[in-house]
């Protein structure tokens, strides 16, 4: 799947709508995560569906989630407004603390 200079070959044809590089960036950034192709749509799925928890409901249009990505083992956490993801947000004790207390 992979050259060996590491280009994933299952992004031939495929691309990042601009309204997502926000995420993309700061996903990057702060947690050294570059997602492959379908691991986006696989978290739009995963929160549409209720399999990622909610955390913390900030408003009537904005909530945090918490993301598992089953390739690496990893969480993160994102920010959904208005039904848009936002950001990942950074890791942070207090998310953790609140991602730990909810129910299995």
């Amino acid at each position: 799947m992979s050259s060996d200079i590491g280009f994933d070959t299952r992004w031939l044809g495929k691309s990042i709508p601009e309204r997502h590089w926000h995420f993309h960036r700061r996903l990057l950034e702060r947690y050294n995560i570059v997602l492959a192709p379908g691991e986006f749509s696989e978290m739009l799925k995963d929160i549409a569906s209720g399999r990622a928890p909610l955390i913390l409901r900030r408003s009537t249009k904005s909530a945090v989630y918490s993301i598992r990505n089953r390739r690496l083992y990893e969480r993160y956490f994102v920010l959904v407004t208005d039904g848009e993801v936002r950001t990942a947000l950074p890791p942070s004790k207090a998310l953790k603390r609140l991602r730990r207390q909810l129910p299995e």
